[in-house]
């Protein structure tokens, strides 16, 4: 079977579904059956590299949300996180830009193993929402590819050439153009089923049937 993801490292619900996807793969004993591409979408593509607020700040800022909305929010997301074995420090994640970590996806997909990259692409998420570093920064990006198994010179002369990145726009313009597409997570099972946003792992197991 054939399964595309359409996600962002921005995402929360993004890493829950593809923890929880991949939870339901190992035990019906598929992943030698499946084969997955992991998918490029900024939910913000103007973020900035340097992060000026966390996520906490953002939703009151960007959002108009009050402190105890936001506080609410942030509760329930962990919450929901953590029943599928993730520990978010959500409240403290900085908000920053994901493109050149999509570009070093791309690269990876392109030139290693499905069991490296889909290595990476937790490594990534996990980063983000339980370490806080900031995804934008090439030395933390290089840092986790080398612990992923990837070469260091590689990934640093794609870092700074800025190749994939047509390839991240193109993922992107793609899955807008779809017109039942609203949310990510976005997954496509053998093109045929369409899962998207907070998924149930009943739904995953049925697409997986």
């Amino acid at each position: 079977m054939d399964i595309k993801i359409w996600a962002d490292y921005a995402c929360p619900y993004s890493y829950m579904g593809e923890t929880q996807l991949m939870e339901i793969i190992k035990e019906e004993g598929l992943t030698d059956k499946v084969k997955i591409q992991f998918l490029s979408y900024q939910l913000d593509p103007n973020a900035p590299a340097i992060p000026t607020e966390t996520m906490t700040q953002h939703f009151m800022d960007g959002h108009k949300y009050t402190q105890e909305q936001t506080e609410h929010l942030m509760e329930k997301i962990t919450q929901m996180a953590a029943r599928v074995g993730l520990d978010y420090k959500l409240a403290t994640t900085q908000v920053c830009s994901t493109f050149d970590a999509h570009r070093l996806m791309e690269y990876a997909q392109a030139t290693v193993s499905q069991e490296v990259y889909t290595k990476l692409n937790f490594a990534l998420f996990h980063a983000n929402f339980i370490e806080n570093l900031r995804l934008s920064d090439h030395s933390v990006l290089l840092s986790i590819a080398e612990k992923c198994g990837l070469d260091k010179n590689a990934v640093s002369a794609v870092l700074e050439s800025g190749k994939y990145g047509d390839q991240v726009k193109a993922e992107e313009q793609e899955v807008d153009q779809r017109k039942d597409f609203d949310l990510i997570p976005y997954m496509v099972f053998d093109n045929t089923t369409v899962l998207q946003g907070v998924i149930t792992p009943e739904a995953m197991k049925k697409a997986l049937e």
